[in-house]
């Protein structure tokens, strides 16, 4: 062009700016400077979007400098993209500077700031503004109530969430869809999944937009109510509404949750038979953490196997499912690969590695698993801390375990928890409830996790009252209604002195009915004290609940440890014959960084042969 006006720079800008070339649009406004040129408020405002694009606030800076040369510093216009600018660049405070200077607030000033405080996390501050907007008689529209509904999901707070919705309510724009779908994953996100269902119920049951639908299968799904989730995804598919990214991932997260393999390989079908669009890392990640938390440990190698593209997230998952499924060596065998590729761990995959390290005793590879979280500076992340804290104890390393745990600056709940339960594993029962009493000293609210490890401590140290007192006040002194896992732990508590007809009185005047764990702890007890008659009955109520070699080989070796050879040979006999094996007892060491296994009987060893 021969000639250029302010018009046609701006056009530039603009045009470079919306197609993601940001450099070329700021190179523009310079040139355009350098010309002569004075900017307008839209040369102006558009140039305040090519800053957030280059994610730079000292180009900001350099502009709103320019705003206040070019005396637009009181342009609403002009002045609201700043402050929209500083907002969306992580400077809230600069942002509201720039708004508190303004004379007058308009509806898009106002959206600006309580946006912007929502998307920097000051989500009390958003509620205020936005009822200081409607305070000084400036009507909130559709962008003001989706901003402000993101802000009080964030703050849980349902109260406040009631007066934006009746707002919606007044306005008329509850059915509307962007709104009626912020209303509902903000009542998900403050736990009140009934208002959250009649927002969906009274707008959109027969709404053929997929917004509503997946806001209210993703709530039940972050609410644990997964079978509500399924439910709620199978009407949606037989009212023809489209399925997309988001919709999947939440019905994974439901599947996961639910551990319902076979609806998890239909719905799996129905992703492939969707298309490429489908096919996202965020998709394959949901799916192969649905068939992880399932068990399907074939499937997750396949699915991980096929993706093209994969984050850290994809990996964590897969490190995670082999240590959940007790596949340690697999789980660090992985975690090498992943860190071959290029992939820096986060602190779940290193909570993972902890936990595989755990159940191996594989003490030197926890420590340089410990090393490589330090360089990386997690080893202040809570959820490590603990890891750090159980690895240390299970691979025998009390001593660095109290050490991991005295560094925590304000230990929660399961820091604690993780240190008395690492006492209570080493049968060190009165470090475990010296422990638990500073914990509570401390104003620290115990768990039902943190009483099962009282009680555990109690069991391992023959502390019988005390470990009854605990289990008596656990609902009146700590709101905790006693668990299965509680209850065992008492017969166990009962089991280890002796007691065995107080452990079978126990059971009988159980509240709820016995689980097999129950009555496996007992008949463990009947073993080591000959008790044959009590064992019998413990037996014929496990085998009754879950037939398994386990409870066979215990009662037979109950009778031949109390003489009665013929008896547990006989029994031998009877579980051969209902086709149960008695797994071979197994023991690994570690030499060199590699895992060698031994089982009874084996003379598969290289170094045997």
């Amino acid at each position: 062009m021969s000639q250029r006006n302010i018009f046609s720079w701006t056009v530039m800008i603009v045009g470079s700016t919306e197609n993601g070339f940001f450099i070329d649009g700021f190179n523009f406004f310079c040139q355009m400077i350098n010309d002569g040129i004075r900017p307008d408020s839209f040369a102006l405002s558009a140039i305040t979007q090519t800053c957030i694009g280059l994610d730079c606030v000292e180009l900001g800076n350099l502009v709103h400098a320019q705003i206040v040369v070019g005396g637009l510093a009181s342009h609403t216009v002009v002045v609201t993209s700043l402050l929209n600018m500083y907002a969306k660049l992580g400077r809230i405070e600069d942002s509201y500077k720039v708004f508190d200077t303004m004379s007058e607030h308009t509806e898009v000033s106002w959206n600006a700031i309580i946006s912007g405080f929502t998307l920097n996390g000051f989500h009390s501050e958003a509620f205020d503004h936005f009822l200081r907007m409607k305070n000084e008689g400036i009507l909130p529209n559709m962008y003001t109530l989706i901003s402000v509904s993101k802000a009080v999901g964030q703050l849980g707070d349902v109260d406040k969430g009631k007066e934006v919705e009746s707002l919606a309510s007044e306005l008329g724009m509850e059915s509307n869809v962007q709104v009626g779908t912020a209303l509902i994953d903000m009542y998900s996100k403050c736990g009140s999944l009934r208002e959250a269902r009649s927002i969906f119920d009274s707008n959109f049951t027969i709404c053929g937009v997929n917004m509503p639908w997946n806001a209210m299968i993703s709530g039940y799904s972050q609410n644990e109510c997964s079978q509500e989730s399924l439910e709620l995804y199978i009407r949606m598919c037989k009212n023809d509404i489209k399925s997309d990214v988001y919709t999947y991932c939440s019905v994974f997260n439901a599947i996961a949750s639910s551990k319902y393999l076979q609806f998890g390989n239909q719905v799996h079908g129905m992703v492939l038979k969707s298309g490429s669009d489908m096919l996202v890392i965020s998709v394959y990640n949901a799916i192969v953490d649905a068939y992880a938390k399932c068990g399907a440990l074939v499937d997750v190698r396949k699915i991980f196997d096929r993706m093209e593209e994969r984050n850290i997230v994809s990996w964590t998952t897969l490190v995670t499912a082999h240590s959940q499924c007790s596949q340690w060596e697999e789980a660090l065998a992985n975690f090498s690969q992943m860190r071959k590729e290029g992939f820096i761990p986060n602190q779940f995959t290193f909570s993972s590695v902890l936990r595989s390290c755990s159940g191996l005793c594989f003490l030197e590879y926890g420590q340089q698993v410990h090393g490589l979280i330090c360089k990386v500076g997690l080893e202040s992340d809570k959820c490590i801390e603990s890891a750090l804290v159980d690895m240390y104890a299970k691979c025998g390393s009390i001593s660095e375990a109290e050490k991991v745990f005295e560094k925590i600056i304000n230990p929660d709940t399961v820091s604690w928890t993780a240190m008395i339960s690492s006492y209570a594993q080493h049968s060190l029962s009165e470090n475990a409830l010296q422990l638990f009493s500073r914990m509570e000293q401390l104003g620290i609210k115990a768990n039902a996790v943190t009483l099962l490890c009282v009680l555990f401590a109690c069991s391992h140290g023959g502390l019988v009252e005390k470990g009854l007192h605990y289990f008596q006040v656990m609902e009146e002194n700590y709101g905790l209604v006693p668990e299965m896992e509680h209850y065992a732990c008492i017969v166990d508590l009962f089991g280890r002195v002796g007691r065995l007809d107080d452990a079978m009185e126990f059971i009988r005047k159980m509240p709820i009915k016995p689980s097999e764990i129950v009555w496996q702890t007992l008949l463990g007890a009947c073993r080591v004290h000959g008790n044959i008659e009590l064992g019998k009955i413990a037996a014929r109520k496990v085998l009754s609940i879950r037939p398994e070699s386990a409870t066979y080989v215990l009662l037979s070796n109950t009778y031949i440890e109390s003489g009665s050879l013929e008896d547990g040979h006989t029994l031998r006999e009877v579980m051969k014959e209902q086709g149960f094996r008695k797994e071979p007892g197994c023991s690994w060491i570690s030499v060199n960084g590699r895992v060698h296994r031994f089982y009874a009987g084996d003379q598969n060893h290289l170094q045997k042969r």
